[in-house]
């Protein structure tokens, strides 16, 4: 890492020496680089309603703007070692990070360019709002040695990929009202000098708080608490903190939107249809002897899930389910009275030895051994909804996958694909995954949960 200073004048023939030669030398030192191709200049805004991934590496760039000007390197030849052991690159960040805010590890894909950033300072400038009328106001501060100018200020209101606001208006003074009609979306605001065709300042997304949602909550003052085995003689006891359902309030704008309802839910599946695109998944890969670490990691996993979104329930459906499987998971549950469900078929796990062969004929005395299993547990069953069915005879059908599902999200129900039993989550490879479409999957478990209604499919219930 080296810092110089150089006059603005010769950065010009800097340029010109890299694009004959591809080699930087402003420092007085060549820079070794791949062989680098310009990328049409830019202009990246400060942070605002969101994050600009480009400013983890840009200085300062807080206040206007700064315009860009990249070369990059599209084979990255001599960097690949690092792409291909990202732990390393990480190092690296972390090693740069120590002397610079600059986070390498986090925008990879600039890892070999050469970048010049040109700040904007000749002004200061800020986008506002008005909070009656919902107009956008531009004030702008000159430089004490910047001659004032001519100025454009530029704002448009952008929501669903179509432009719902929008005005344009000159900027004489140190503060310019620009009407806009109120709506959903995110305002984007540009500064443009028309005499020297340049950006001198641009915003990011910018929202505007209106309308506050507040969650009040009572913690209840007595936890769940109960104890099980630890399998070395002793018991290992849990004190699980337990919440009621929250008071739900609204500070500010209440108006409806017509629309808003049905456009945020057809907005919702199509988000979802993109991250499910993403494959976001956890994989689990367990090494010799780490087996049992990585089964507490993923059991971890579930509790985490089942907590962040199972405020109304989380059912767990599982071939080979037991009495151990549900203390271990849906117990955990922090919401007071959800609803908690566990369903069955009563199989046998495979013996290590076996594990291709999970076709073992459910145990007669499953229930019954299940059963005495839950009632063995030493607990206040404090804010405990939960019901644990089996499978038997010949009603419903039989079934393979293994699924956690919430079935009453914010906008509908959500699922995940364990990839393996609960008994052996962690122990072998398998990947927790979120499926495409989690209400079906609520449908097809009500449906057979439905059938599966006789008193000898119930295992045990609470209360």
């Amino acid at each position: 890492m080296q810092r110089y200073l150089k006059p603005i004048a010769e950065l010009t023939p800097a340029f010109d020496i890299l694009c004959a030669s591809n080699a930087w030398q402003a420092s007085g030192h060549p820079l070794r680089v791949g062989n680098l191709n310009a990328i049409p200049t830019q202009f990246v805004p400060p942070d605002s309603a969101g994050a600009v991934p480009r400013n983890r590496v840009l200085k300062n760039n807080f206040w206007n703007g700064s315009h860009i000007f990249e070369w990059a390197d599209p084979a990255k030849a001599e960097l690949q070692s690092m792409f291909d052991n990202p732990p390393v690159l990480q190092e690296l960040s972390e090693a740069v990070r120590v002397y610079a805010p600059i986070g390498l590890g986090s925008l990879s894909d600039r890892l070999g360019n050469l970048v010049v950033q040109l700040p904007i300072t000749v002004l200061m400038s800020k986008f506002g709002e008005m909070r009656e009328s919902g107009d956008i106001t531009v004030a702008v501060a000159w430089h004490l040695q910047a001659e004032p100018r001519p100025l454009r200020a530029i704002c448009e209101l952008d929501f669903d990929d179509a432009i719902s606001g929008f005005n344009s208006r000159p900027v004489h003074e140190a503060l310019t009202l620009l009407p806009m009609q109120d709506g959903q979306g995110l305002h984007r605001g540009v500064l443009w000098d028309d005499e020297n065709r340049v950006l001198l300042a641009a915003s990011g997304n910018m929202s505007f708080i209106r309308t506050i949602g507040v969650d009040l909550r009572v913690m209840d003052p007595e936890p769940r608490v109960f104890s099980v085995p630890d399998g070395k003689g002793g018991e290992e006891t849990f004190r699980v903190g337990l919440m009621p359902k929250p008071m739900k309030n609204v500070v500010g704008d209440t108006s409806p939107n017509p629309a808003g309802e049905w456009r945020q839910f057809r907005m919702y599946r199509e988000e979802t249809a993109r991250l499910a695109e993403e494959r976001r998944f956890v994989q689990y890969l367990p090494v010799s002897g780490q087996q049992q670490a990585m089964h507490e990691k993923a059991i971890n996993d579930v509790r985490f899930l089942i907590n962040r979104h199972g405020q109304e329930g989380a059912w767990l459906w599982d071939p080979f389910l037991n009495a151990v499987d549900v203390i271990k998971t849906l117990f955990h549950c922090h919401f007071s009275g959800a609803d908690l469900r566990a369903l069955s078929a009563g199989d046998i796990p495979p013996s290590e030895d076996a594990l291709a062969d999970e076709a073992a004929a459910p145990a007669a005395s499953f229930a019954a051994e299940q059963h005495a299993i839950l009632e063995s547990v030493k607990s206040n069953w404090r804010g405990l909804r939960l019901q644990f069915r089996v499978r038997t005879g010949s009603a419903g059908w039989p079934f393979h996958d293994r699924f956690l599902i919430v079935p009453a999200a914010d906008r509908g129900a959500l699922a995940w694909s364990l990839g393996t039993s609960v008994n052996a989550l962690g122990k072998r490879h398998h990947i927790l995954q979120r499926v495409d479409d989690g209400q079906r999957i609520r449908d097809a478990f009500e449906d057979l949960w439905r059938q599966l209604d006789q008193p000898e499919h119930l295992v045990w219930q609470k209360p």
